[in-house]
């Protein structure tokens, strides 16, 4: 009787190298050489792991966490997730720098409920798509002290190291609990301010390009891939471009996209989709 060996795929995930053969993932830190492995949904320290730094070691078991996720059919997607006051999930995709943590910070200041500000996992359910928590602190610029000057009490908790120079916050309105989805939106940085309604092709393309476990031959790639496809084409879809006027005006810029009739019961009162604020 012959056996067929699992395909073997190397990837990439920020910092860390991944090599994936059936269930079992090997993680590499490749900058302290550190590796974290999982196999048989169990996490399991590799060469280099104990005498890593903490950061290096909590970024190796988030990314572990994540794959265990998978398991259980609840997927990872690089947005930040937020809940409007009336209800409604909303996530932010972007690239990193395209902005989530500064956005979901303005909205948590306007009374949003947090899911979470660069990672959120979903799970694709018969009456939509559910996101889960991760309640990390939000991760906020100190040079933006000016647009929130609260932040001038967290200087102290300032990490240096990290080029935008960002201290982890809480959320003032709180956490939210797992919310059905009710909209996605992917963003990035600009001079103007723009909110258009976008193609679910193009914005499955651009989660896809964010979610490199779709592409790894296991049994758990076809499912994420299912639900990434269930997303886009359930709620409505936008592209916004946000200039540094939306870290006030944030919270009215979707409330305006919330008119949109495809996503619900709008509301009082409703302003037309292109009146954002410019």
């Amino acid at each position: 009787m012959s056996t067929v060996a699992a395909q073997r795929t190397s990837w990439r995930y920020g910092p860390i190298d991944g090599v994936t053969s059936g269930d079992d993932t090997l993680l590499i830190h490749t900058e302290e050489r550190a590796e974290l492995r999982l196999r048989g949904g169990r996490l399991s320290p590799g060469r280099g792991y104990r005498n890593a730094s903490a950061d290096t070691r909590r970024e190796l078991r988030r990314l572990g966490a994540i794959f265990q996720l998978r398991e259980h059919g609840l997927f990872h997607l690089h947005a930040a997730g937020v809940v409007a006051p009336d209800g409604r999930a909303w996530l932010l995709a972007g690239e990193s720098g395209s902005g989530k943590s500064t956005l979901t910070y303005a909205l948590a200041r306007a009374g949003w409920k947090v899911l979470g500000d660069d990672g959120v996992p979903i799970e694709q359910r018969d009456d939509g798509v559910l996101a889960y928590p991760s309640r990390e602190p939000i991760a906020v610029s100190i040079e933006l002290s000016d647009a929130f000057p609260e932040l001038r009490e967290s200087v102290g908790n300032v990490n240096w190291a990290d080029p935008r120079h960002r201290a982890p916050l809480g959320a003032p309105a709180g956490y939210a609990s797992a919310t059905r989805v009710g909209a996605l939106a992917l963003i990035r940085r600009s001079s103007r301010d723009s909110l258009t309604t976008a193609s679910p092709t193009d914005v499955l393309a651009a989660l896809i390009r964010q979610s490199p476990t779709v592409l790894l031959h296991d049994a758990h790639a076809a499912r994420q891939l299912t639900a990434l496809a269930a997303l886009v084409n359930s709620v409505p879809v936008f592209h916004i471009e946000h200039s540094p006027i939306q870290l006030h005006l944030i919270a009215t810029t979707l409330a305006e996209a919330a008119c949109t009739p495809d996503i619900g019961p709008p509301p009082t009162p409703c302003s037309p989709l292109s009146a954002m604020a410019r």
